[in-house]
């Protein structure tokens, strides 16, 4: 058979069998368009295949299992899709969570450095210019004694 002859083996069989193949899958997948698109992919599967295997002895049958079978990858993916994403949002959602903890603990730091700062800007080794310097930022220098 030629590759003429398979294209219009299956431009035929696509006008006899596409009405009952993509009712069969609407009510499988229980959604028209998605059946409409399974359908399809068939189609270019067999537009890609039958040329170089030859037409099957029943090729309404193969259009079924192919759509049948894009239909169950596809379902699969949708189904590891929702599991990656709820995963994405649990572990975000644990992040957010320790990034606020680190706020608070980093807040907490900054307290400490703050009490260091002032003890080391209180220093009497430092002139009494740079402790001004070192106190100007909030609060009033220390007074000399």
């Amino acid at each position: 058979m030629t590759a003429v002859d398979t294209h219009q083996a299956i431009d035929a069989v696509w006008r006899i069998e596409a009405p009952r193949l993509i009712a069969a899958l609407a009510r499988i997948v229980r959604d028209v368009g998605l059946a409409e698109d399974l359908a399809q992919d068939a189609l270019v599967a067999a537009v890609e295949q039958w040329p170089e295997s030859g037409v099957p002895d029943n090729p309404a049958a193969w259009l079924m299992a192919t759509a049948k079978h894009r239909a169950i990858d596809r379902l699969r993916r949708n189904e590891r899709l929702e599991r990656k994403t709820e995963e994405l949002g649990r572990e975000t959602l644990m992040q957010q969570e320790m990034a606020m903890a680190n706020v608070t603990t980093a807040d907490d730091h900054v307290d400490d450095d703050l009490l260091r700062l002032m003890f080391i800007s209180c220093h009497p080794v430092l002139p009494t210019e740079g402790r001004a310097a070192a106190c100007a930022r909030g609060s009033a220098p220390p007074q000399p004694r």
